[in-house]
């Protein structure tokens, strides 16, 4: 795997794509979804729906303040844009509650604005689905175009160093997993790492232009490689600790003097 990202020095975030072989993702191909925010902030409601109005490739319907008003239109995915800042509970388990509604759709978090990144939260956000992060910052307006185009075509829109914590957690369960003389084929590391976002079989299925018999056959031989009944034991609570994932980039005064290291 590789990434790439915009030039350290822009305004907005450090844009991290993640390279699937080709093929794998019809990277590039965007996706028919609408746009629907969920706040229940008027404010910002109505500058969200500001900027929607002007991408004019992609419609949008009006916010939900909740999720269970979201979520009662069913089977229909969507990129769900999350306020943060109003939100008064868990995003990655609202993000589930909404694949499950619509499998298939996509999620941006809108963060509230902070001195310093707080990584550990938005890799754990990551592994619970969601796609991109926006800070509400002084250029969050010019941002949040850029960040919906780039989650619509299939790519991810967070910092390299959340990518560098998804790739290495998936090599330390690999190599530390693995019952003696297994090893994943190309297909089977593609599909662990969704399963380690908590995708679906049907959501795998649509990511990777695969069939759904295909997706379960890898799934069955990937949890029989790893000696496991489920594939909840290949969620990363279950053998990384939050806490340790502070190591595999070093401090955060180092990473303000190195922009450009990103995931390998």
């Amino acid at each position: 795997m590789t990434a790439t990202q915009i030039p350290a020095n822009a305004r907005c975030r450090e844009l991290a794509v993640l390279e699937m072989p080709r093929g794998s993702m019809g990277m590039g191909l965007p996706m028919s979804l609408t746009i629907q925010p969920i706040s229940e902030h008027p404010l910002l409601i109505r500058a969200v729906e500001k900027i929607l109005t002007d991408i004019k490739e992609y419609p949008f319907i009006p916010a939900a303040s909740n999720v269970d008003e979201a979520i009662q239109k069913t089977d229909f995915p969507r990129l769900f844009l999350l306020d943060a800042c109003g939100l008064h509970t868990d995003l990655g388990q609202l993000a589930e509650r909404c694949r499950i509604s619509s499998p298939g759709s996509k999620f941006l978090t809108l963060l509230p604005p902070a001195k310093e990144a707080n990584y550990a939260n938005e890799i754990r956000l990551f592994y619970w689905g969601i796609d991109g992060f926006v800070e509400l910052s002084e250029t969050w307006m010019a941002e949040l175009p850029q960040a919906i185009r780039t989650v619509l075509s299939g790519q991810y829109w967070v910092r390299p160093q959340v990518l560098m914590a998804y790739v290495r957690h998936a090599q330390i369960l690999e190599q530390s997993r693995l019952l003696r003389g297994n090893s994943l084929t190309a297909r089977e590391g593609q599909i662990l790492r969704l399963l380690m976002r908590r995708l679906s079989n049907k959501e795998i299925s649509s990511q990777l232009h695969i069939t759904g018999r295909t997706v379960k056959f890898h799934v069955s031989n990937i949890l029989a490689k790893f000696g496991l009944e489920d594939r909840r034991g290949l969620l990363p609570e279950t053998y990384f600790t939050q806490d340790s994932v502070s190591q595999f980039w070093g401090s955060r005064q180092e990473l303000a003097g190195d922009p450009n290291r990103g995931p390998i």
